[in-house]
């Protein structure tokens, strides 16, 4: 699976250019893909992808299905135009908005509810990487954001001083960290750590990534198209 995030990116016009390239550019893609945007665009990008392979994505949500949570973007809102997927616990929720475990926690609930598929991310930062914390923190994360969920959630390794930085993790790394979260959770374990065309095929080639979530190079089609490409054949997907 490769999810594209296109955070805080293009504005309307240029949006739907991009959402028609990548469809034109990956209509015969065999691996999943999704494209969480903007939610501003997700209602033309939903019928820009319709009948297509390409899935409709946010990249946050509120907990609560409506109320008096000013400029707050519900489940139900985000299922209403066609999402399935919504990544949930980005670092740059947790670091730059204060998102705590416990608001992961509700926010992976109302996903759930409303049938729409998290995306959890969870990660280290630099200094805890150097200082052999890696594995405790995502213990941390994992036990606090799952907890009281049993349901189907995709995780996002992300480790945060390989994002946007054009650093990433070596394969050993990404590997071990991988086999962690999977005797955690037995689920689809995505890469998110500056993936582009140029290294795609190393990490793809490690045996416990299922795929990536993809910041930057998720802009632009043709570069997109480049890691889906090597993604599958690594995976010597048909």
């Amino acid at each position: 699976m490769i999810v594209a995030n296109w955070k805080m990116h293009f504005d309307a016009k240029g949006a739907i250019e991009a959402g028609c390239s990548i469809k034109t550019e990956l209509s015969s893609a065999k691996v999943e893909l999704a494209v969480c945007a903007p939610c501003l665009y997700l209602k033309e990008l939903f019928e820009c992808f319709k009948d297509t392979n390409i899935k409709l994505g946010a990249q946050n949500l509120y907990f609560e299905d409506e109320g008096a949570y000013t400029g707050e973007i519900s489940a139900m809102m985000l299922k209403s135009v066609g999402c399935e997927y919504v990544i949930i616990g980005h670092s740059e929720r947790r670091q730059i908005f204060g998102e705590d475990d416990e608001l992961v926690n509700k926010k992976l609930k109302s996903a759930i509810k409303h049938l729409l598929v998290p995306i959890l991310c969870v990660g280290e930062s630099l200094s805890q990487r150097q200082n052999n914390e890696t594995f405790a923190v995502l213990e941390n994360q994992l036990v606090k954001d799952l907890q009281g969920i049993k349901e189907s959630v995709i995780i996002a390794y992300e480790p945060i001083w390989a994002i946007g930085s054009g650093k990433v993790a070596q394969p050993d790394q990404i590997f071990e960290v991988h086999e962690f979260i999977k005797k955690f959770i037995d689920t689809k374990v995505l890469y998110g750590g500056s993936a582009n065309p140029q290294n795609a095929l190393t990490l793809s080639s490690v045996a416990n990534v299922d795929g990536f979530l993809v910041g930057g190079a998720s802009l632009d089609a043709q570069k997109f198209k480049e890691i889906v490409l090597s993604f599958e054949k690594a995976k010597g997907v048909a």
